[in-house]
């Protein structure tokens, strides 16, 4: 063939290439622009990507949901009530929606406890997952992290007596105590507190690092969470630090069975007070909304043989928080 008649050896020919051969994304009319910062967002975006606020005349047939930080202040949809047979519609159409792992939503909504099955940032998101799953016959309730999390944990107890018809709640590091009626107890929660550190020492030589060596402790302890219908504070008793004198002859040597015989002794005294004690078997659940703490910090050079100094890295993580807010879900939830 020509080369001149060959369109190939044009240069303008190679110059009016497109760069792709289908547009991946919106044109300029489709973007709708912030009201708070003026700057174009996706019509797919229910918050502006730029500064966070909300976008009206986004597209709804999604959710932009984030991953919201730990500290940061989120609603909690609670589910529950599913049948069976509309688990799997419901978990694949809500994936869709919020954009997430549908095994994961369906997992937790197949387990039939009421634990979150989003966290998100404002009250429309909210709404939209509570009247998608509501179609199916879902129970929905959105919990603000303020109202669960109150000003911190419950008051921690240093003891407790029982005095007939009622129970004197002595708070640990002084304070007056508090007589709790039999029938004011309401609600006892059974949680365990799951703790691991894990110390590591490397060194680090051309590039690599390399684990010279680890110790690793891990620590699970039972705690006990007492409510009334009025109060969503609570008190909390711990295993380590508290006096378990008054189970009187029944005391055991050992701190576990002491805090098992004070559970059973505090559901005897008031047999109408709900006992949740689910905890350890969704937790797994929780994970996904309300996940496990997690740090690592430097603890600095340490001498490991001689003339060598190696880096000391601390791992922990403790459910401490989670335990928290599954605790006043119960009492939300009364």
């Amino acid at each position: 063939m020509d080369e001149k008649t060959d369109k190939t050896s044009d240069p303008e020919w190679l110059r009016n290439l497109p760069l792709r051969a289908e547009e991946i994304g919106f044109s300029p009319d489709q973007m709708i622009a912030c009201k708070a910062c003026d700057k174009p967002n996706g019509p797919n975006r229910a918050s502006c990507l730029y500064c966070g606020a909300r976008i009206e005349g986004a597209s709804s047939e999604r959710l932009d949901v984030r991953e919201l930080e730990g500290w940061e202040k989120g609603l909690n949809v609670i589910a529950g009530g599913l049948t069976n047979s509309n688990v799997r519609t419901a978990a694949e159409k809500l994936a869709g929606f919020m954009v997430t792992d549908p095994e994961t939503i369906n997992t937790i909504l197949g387990s039939g406890a009421r634990v979150p099955v989003a966290r998100v940032e404002f009250a429309d998101q909210a709404a939209a997952i509570t009247k998608m799953l509501s179609e199916f016959g879902a129970e929905c309730v959105t919990i603000p992290d303020e109202d669960m999390l109150l000003s911190g944990a419950p008051i921690r107890l240093r003891a407790i007596d029982f005095n007939g018809d009622s129970i004197l709640l002595t708070p640990f590091g002084g304070g007056d105590p508090t007589v709790l009626p039999r029938e004011d107890l309401s609600l006892i929660v059974s949680c365990t507190v799951f703790k691991e550190r894990r110390e590591a020492v490397e060194r680090t030589k051309r590039r690599s690092t390399t684990t010279v060596s680890e110790t690793q402790l891990s620590t699970d302890e039972p705690i006990l969470d007492l409510y009334t219908r009025r109060d969503p504070v609570g008190w909390r008793i711990p295993i380590s630090g508290f006096d378990f004198s008054s189970l009187g002859a029944d005391k055991s040597l050992l701190a576990l069975e002491n805090m098992s015989k004070l559970l059973s002794r505090l559901c005897n005294f008031s047999p109408d007070a709900r006992m949740v004690d689910d905890y350890v078997s969704v937790r797994s659940l929780l994970e996904y909304c309300w996940p496990s703490e997690h740090r690592k910090d430097k603890s600095g050079p340490k001498s490991f043989g001689f003339p060598r100094k190696n880096l000391s890295s601390v791992f922990s993580s403790d459910n401490l928080l989670q335990v928290t807010k599954y605790s006043r879900l119960q009492w939300y939830l009364l």
